[in-house]
């Protein structure tokens, strides 16, 4: 990609609005084309997509009786967008060229700490489910990367980072000539806000007021001359609204309230927001960033020629869906006319005896000539499993879904062999894996903005020195240990800066030892990088605006979001833990590699694989304890296996118990007299039977 070169060009603020309103105008007649349909050929609208996806019917003009809408359209939607995502983002931080490891974990766990507390508007989970419900509706979706500077009524700072916006789609008017977003020249984004708010910012800002020519605004807004506020309209509100029947503005807020139309133009070097119904420009700045990156991020998955929106996956199937409804409502019609049949009244029916239900009676002179049920001659239902077969199977192949969930087609399906089902797994696994790769580049772009963002945002204030990330709620050893961080011992300055200053000792900080910063000479202070509570529980880890110096590549863990994510990989871990453990070959070869593994260790790591957190207390030492006696533990020697070797020492009989001596004795199958002694394994003629009872075994 080419560097992008800022322009040095001043243009008088006149002249900026002219330029800034033919963007404006521009982009909305395309935006208008998109969200109609009107003058496109073949395409499917914004607002048709909508109502296929709602499976919304206008009664006004359904030419059938029966309102039936097969909802397939919305059943394979729903139906990809919870495979894809199901569990939190995993992804990582990557140093170029060799950088700093350590920074590129500090980096990571800022960015995984923001992304948990973007939180404004939804989590980030629901953010990127509705991206990518808007992909699939209408081809293409965007989202703003901003920052979120947000203060209380007393002041305090309550949010301060990175936030992720999504955009409606009718109020995205991008440059019409670009093809992704890398080309686009400028963005424009369109929102209805009050003076009030626009106020409200002004007074939230940290140093100089963001918006400019208010007093301007307010005066053209009152002017009597004007048609004051800009009252939303149906090309503001979605098509969802319409569908519900809410009005453009439900509590009058409007008159109240004067609303403007305010639209900002993102460029790679400058912003700018402004009113284009009132010509007011409100705002021109640098991009605060400094990284020359439009703040938007898109999401596309099918891209179209030289189109900035991909194929949305509704247009394909849109005459499929309609005819599937059209034939479910002609059929159920049908029906409906064989139960209720049309009827010939002759002039012989006396017509107020008529009644339909069970029991009527009805008065007629002539029942051949009088009275006969009109039947219906079609035969149409005959033929509807059939057809309605083909054409679920024909939408169904055309979207790669499979038909063994809640799409299936119904009772007509056949059944279907384990290799048609095979087939069918993979023809969709085939294309989440497809949608996947374009949402892991998304993703990808927004974590390199947040970290463009934090790079230059995060420290603003220079009273702020240090940013810190509590790990709360979960074993704070274990959170640092899994991401390799407890393996960094203190830095060759902290350990100098100890060594020259007796106050303080590596004792100071909790173990494992972690770097640490000096803060400078004048103001030198050991403080630990990452430290966690004695029981484990609380740990947090400190940022500092070295930390954030680097150039880094963000890799987005995709599969990590997605049903059943990593469900092979334990299948095949717990495959490979049977066979260690059951293979008396593998036991030969790591024997003849004079390796042994750590069963103990080997089951830990298996048992918390597979959900079990603290492994350790299923283990138990097998010991022999204080308790047992003496006879016990020379019993236990006495009948173990006899070794390769002969032993150093033997055990004396004589020295065993009564109780230990007859027990030992039985293991031998000897009985002994009541004087019997010798050394174990002893050959000789035993006496005779001692009479009485045998002795219960030793130990009960």
């Amino acid at each position: 990609m080419a560097k992008f070169t800022p322009s040095t060009k001043q243009t008088n603020e006149e002249d900026l609005f002219s330029q800034l309103k033919r963007h404006h105008d521009l982009a909305t007649r395309e935006m208008d084309k998109r969200r109609t349909g009107a003058g496109r050929v073949g395409s499917i609208s914004f607002d048709e997509a909508d109502e296929l996806f709602r499976s919304w019917i206008n009664e006004s003009k359904w030419p059938y009786d029966a309102l039936l809408f097969d909802p397939r359209v919305f059943t394979f939607i729903i139906e990809k967008n919870s495979r894809l995502f199901a569990n939190k983002l995993r992804g990582k931080l990557l140093p170029r060229e060799g950088g700093d490891v350590l920074a590129a974990h500090i980096n990571n766990e800022l960015l995984n700490f923001q992304w948990d507390q973007a939180d404004h508007n939804g989590t980030m989970l629901e953010k990127w489910q509705m991206m990518d419900l808007n992909t699939r509706k209408y081809g293409g979706a965007f989202s703003l990367c901003k920052w979120r500077y947000e203060v209380d009524p007393k002041g305090k700072v309550v949010f301060d980072g990175p936030e992720m916006k999504i955009l409606a789609n009718r109020d995205c008017l991008p440059d019409p000539t670009a093809t992704d977003i890398e080309s686009c020249n400028w963005f424009q984004v369109r929102e209805y806000i009050t003076l009030q708010e626009l106020e409200q910012v002004n007074d939230q800002a940290r140093t100089k007021p963001v918006y400019k020519n208010l007093d301007k605004l307010r005066e053209v807004i009152g002017n009597k001359s004007t048609k004051g506020g800009d009252t939303r309209s149906v090309n503001w509100l979605s098509r969802n609204r319409s569908i519900a029947g809410l009005t453009e503005d439900p509590y009058g807020q409007d008159e109240v309230f004067k609303s403007v139309e305010v639209v900002t133009e993102y460029r790679k070097d400058k912003w700018y927001t402004f009113s284009p119904k009132h010509g007011v420009v409100l705002r021109e700045i640098d991009n605060p960033y400094g990284n020359y990156e439009l703040p938007i991020t898109m999401l596309r998955y099918f891209r179209v020629d030289d189109d900035l929106y991909g194929l949305s996956e509704i247009e394909p199937i849109k005459s499929l869906q309609k005819a599937i409804n059209a034939l479910l409502c002609q059929y159920v019609d049908e029906i409906n006319q064989k139960l209720y049949s049309p009827i010939a009244i002759g002039p012989g029916v006396k017509q107020y005896t008529l009644e339909w239900g069970k029991g009527a009676r009805w008065q007629m002179n002539n029942p051949m000539t009088d009275f006969r049920l009109v039947e219906s001659q079609s035969n149409a239902a005959e033929f509807f499993s059939t057809t309605y077969s083909m054409l679920v199977s024909s939408l169904m192949n055309a979207i790669g879904e499979t038909s063994l969930g809640v799409s299936n087609i119904g009772p007509f399906q056949k059944d279907k062999t384990a290799t048609e089902v095979r087939q069918i797994v993979q023809q969709r696994n085939a294309r989440d894996a497809s949608n996947q790769n374009s949402l892991a580049e998304a993703i990808e772009r927004q974590m390199m903005l947040w970290h463009q963002m934090n790079q230059k945002m995060l420290f603003t204030d220079p009273k702020k020195r240090s940013y810190v990330i509590r790990i709360v709620g979960k074993d704070a050893i274990q959170y640092f240990r899994e991401r390799g961080l407890d393996k960094y011992g203190l830095t060759e300055e902290a350990t100098t800066f100890l060594q020259e200053n007796s106050s303080h000792s590596p004792s100071d900080f909790e173990t494992p030892l972690f770097p640490v910063n000096t803060g400078g000479a004048k103001e030198a202070n050991v403080v630990p990088k990452f430290s966690y509570e004695k029981l484990g529980q609380v740990g947090k880890l400190i940022v500092e605006p070295e930390d954030l110096e680097g150039n880094f590549d963000f890799i987005a863990d995709v599969e990590s979001m997605a049903l059943n994510s990593g469900k092979d990989e334990q299948a095949g871990r717990d495959q490979a833990m049977k066979t260690i453990l059951s293979s008396p070959n593998t036991m030969q070869i790591l024997q003849q590699e004079n390796v042994k593994p750590k069963f103990k260790q080997l089951l830990i790591a298996w048992l918390i694989d597979n959900g079990f957190k603290d492994a350790e207390q299923y283990f138990e030492s097998t010991k022999q304890s204080d308790s047992l006696s003496k006879d016990q533990e020379m019993m236990q020697k006495a009948s173990s296996p006899p070794p390769q070797k002969p032993p150093a020492t033997a055990i004396n009989f004589k020295d065993l118990s009564p109780l230990g001596q007859q027990q030992l004795a039985q293991q031998a199958g000897i009985q002994l007299g009541g004087g019997e002694t010798g050394i174990a394994g002893q050959t000789g003629t035993p006496t005779a039977p001692v009479a009485g009872p045998t002795p219960p075994p030793y130990g009960q």
